[in-house]
C-alpha cells in the first residue's frame, strides 16, 4: 500500500471504474447527467500529473463516486493488513479512544464524555489534535467521501459522526497510545490515553464463575434469544428490542437497529404477540441509525404494521439483461459457478423491457406470510434520522405513503423514491488495488413522488445536538411520550 502507482496505471484504473459503472449500474444518471459524469472523468484523468500511493489516489478518485450520489456505489481505501503477531496482540484489546465519546457538529468534533476517572476532560470540549494531526484536516480530507442517496446531507453527517475515528486509523494505523488536544473553555488541554489490553487471568475467572452460577437451562435460553434477536457481542445489544419506557404498558418502543440479524419470522411474531398481550395503544418504532439490510426483514416488519402489505417494492430496474446474473458470480466462490449458471439464466429470462425502455427485473426479493390477528392497528410513531438508510428508508417511505405513522426526527439518509442496491458486487481496481462496490438494482417503494434526491421528511423535526448528547437525553422519544400523554389527558 506504500508503493506509488504511475500516472498511466491510475488512468487505466479510472477507465476500469468507468467501464464497470456503465456495465452494472442501472441509474447512473439519476442525479447527475451522463455528460457531467463523462466530463468529470476526463477532468480527473487530466488532473493526475504525478505518481501517487493507493490511498492518495483514493482521495483523488472518491469525488467522482460522491458526485454520482448513489450511496451503495462506493470506493474504499486500503487499510493496513495485520500479521498473526499483531492480530494476537490486539485481540480483545480496547482502543486508545475507548474512554471517549465524540459528536460531529458544525464541521468540528466535540467531546460528549470522558469516562476516565483521572482528570476527565469536560463534555463540550472541542477536539483539536490527535497526536500531531489536526482534526480539521481529517474532516476536510475525508468528510466528503461519505454520502447517501441524492442531495440530502443528513446521512453524511450522521455516518461521519459515528465513523470518523476510522480515518484516524487509516492515517496512523492502530496505536497503543495517543495524545489528544482539546480546547476546554479558553485553554488547550493535552491528555495521553492508552490502549487497554485484557488481563487474561481475570477474564478467565470471571467467565468460569458466570458459568458456574448460571444453570445450563438458562444459558441455553440466553443463547436462543441471542440468536433469535440478533445479539451483538461487541455492543452487548440486540438487533431488535421491545421495551416499555413508562409505567404505562400501553406505550411501547420497538428499536430496530438493522435488517440483517436475527430469526425474523420468529422474533417479529413474538414481538407483536407481546404487543397484543400488553394492549399497546401507542407503538414507537425507532429506526434511527438503521443502515438497512435485507428487504425481506423490512417487509416482515411492514406486514405487522399495515393491512395490505403484500407489495413492498415497485418496478426493479437493472442495467441490462445479464448484469444481475453476472453480479452473482462476483459475490460467490468459484466452485459454485456451475450452479450459478442456472440462476443467471433464470434472471436473464425474468428481465424484460418496460414501457420506459428500461430493463425490469421481475423477481421478488421478499414475501411474507403472517398471522393477520397480530397486525398492529394502534397509533404509530416512527423515529427517523440521517442514519435511517436503504431498506429502513424504503420501510419509512411505504409507511408514509400509507399514511401509517407520525414521523419524528430528521430527514432520512436514503432517497424517498428508492435506492440502487440489491446485489452489490465488489471489484478490485487492477493497479491501485482499491476496491469499489456497485449497486446493481434500482429498488423503489410502492409509489414515487415528483421531488427526487431527498428522503422521508419528519412531521416533527427534532435534530440531535451536542447539548442533548452531553445530558444523555433522547429529545425525540421524550417529545413523543409527552405528546401521547397530552393526547390521553384530552381524551379523558
Amino acid at each position: 500500500m506504500n508503493n506509488e502507482i504511475s500516472v498511466k496505471e491510475m488512468k487505466k484504473d479510472i477507465d476500469y471504474v468507468h467501464k464497470k459503472l456503465n456495465k452494472y449500474h442501472p441509474k447512473l444518471d439519476l442525479y447527475q447527467s451522463k455528460k457531467e459524469t463523462e466530463y468529470k472523468i476526463d477532468s480527473l484523468k487530466r488532473s493526475i500529473q504525478k505518481p501517487l500511493k493507493p490511498n492518495e489516489f483514493f482521495v483523488k478518485l472518491f469525488p467522482l463516486f460522491s458526485s454520482l450520489k448513489h450511496g451503495h456505489t462506493d470506493l474504499y481505501p486500503i487499510y493496513r493488513r495485520f500479521n498473526k503477531k499483531d492480530l494476537k496482540k490486539y485481540k480483545n484489546s480496547k482502543s486508545a479512544f475507548y474512554n471517549y465519546s465524540f459528536f460531529y457538529q458544525n464541521d468540528s468534533i466535540y467531546l460528549i464524555k470522558d469516562y476516565a476517572k483521572v482528570n476527565p476532560i469536560n463534555g463540550g470540549s472541542k477536539l483539536l489534535y490527535i497526536d500531531s494531526v489536526p482534526v480539521d484536516e481529517i474532516i476536510k480530507k475525508y468528510k466528503s467521501s461519505i454520502y447517501g442517496d441524492g442531495y440530502n446531507k443528513t446521512f453524511s453527517d450522521n455516518y461521519f459522526n459515528r465513523t470518523f475515528l476510522n480515518f484516524i486509523t487509516l492515517e496512523q494505523g492502530l496505536k497503543d497510545s495517543v495524545e489528544l488536544s482539546f480546547l476546554m473553555g479558553k485553554n488547550i488541554i493535552r491528555k495521553k490515553t492508552y490502549r487497554e489490553f485484557p488481563k487474561k487471568k481475570t477474564i478467565k475467572i470471571q467467565e468460569d464463575s458466570i458459568k458456574k452460577l448460571t444453570p445450563k437451562s438458562i444459558q441455553r435460553e440466553i443463547r436462543i434469544k441471542q440468536k433469535k434477536y440478533g445479539f451483538n457481542k461487541l455492543t452487548k445489544t440486540y438487533s431488535k428490542e421491545l421495551s416499555f419506557p413508562t409505567n404505562d404498558s400501553t406505550i411501547a418502543v420497538l428499536k430496530v437497529k438493522d435488517f440483517h440479524k436475527g430469526k425474523i419470522k420468529k422474533l417479529y411474531k413474538e414481538v407483536f404477540t407481546d404487543i397484543k398481550n400488553h394492549h399497546v395503544k401507542n407503538l414507537i418504532l425507532d429506526i434511527r441509525n438503521n443502515g438497512g439490510g435485507y428487504i425481506k426483514d423490512a417487509h416482515y416488519l411492514y406486514s405487522y404494521l399495515v393491512e395490505d402489505s403484500k407489495v413492498f417494492t415497485g418496478q426493479k430496474i437493472v442495467a441490462n439483461k445479464t448484469s444481475f446474473g453476472k453480479s452473482i458470480y462476483n459475490l460467490l466462490p468459484f466452485p459454485t459457478y456451475p450452479f450459478l449458471w442456472i440462476g443467471g439464466g433464470y434472471s436473464y429470462l425474468k428481465t424484460t423491457k418496460n414501457k420506459d425502455n428500461e430493463y425490469q427485473l421481475n423477481l421478488s426479493f421478499s414475501s411474507t406470510k403472517i398471522d393477520q390477528n397480530l397486525v398492529y392497528h394502534g397509533n404509530l410513531y416512527v423515529i427517523i434520522n440521517g442514519g435511517s438508510y436503504s431498506a429502513s428508508t424504503l420501510l419509512a417511505t411505504n409507511l408514509y405513503i400509507k399514511k401509517r405513522g407520525y414521523f419524528v426526527g430528521e430527514e432520512t439518509g436514503g432517497d424517498y423514491n428508492g435506492t440502487v442496491a440489491g446485489l452489490m458486487p465488489q471489484f478490485t481496481l487492477p493497479n491501485s488495488k482499491l476496491t469499489m462496490s456497485i449497486g446493481t438494482v434500482f429498488i423503489p417503494p410502492i409509489e414515487q413522488r415528483i421531488e427526487k434526491g431527498h428522503g422521508v421528511y419528519p412531521n416533527k423535526e427534532i435534530k440531535e445536538n451536542l447539548h442533548t448528547k452531553i445530558q444523555h437525553k433522547d429529545p425525540e422519544l421524550e417529545w413523543i411520550i409527552k405528546k401521547i400523554k397530552t393526547n390521553k389527558k384530552r381524551d379523558d
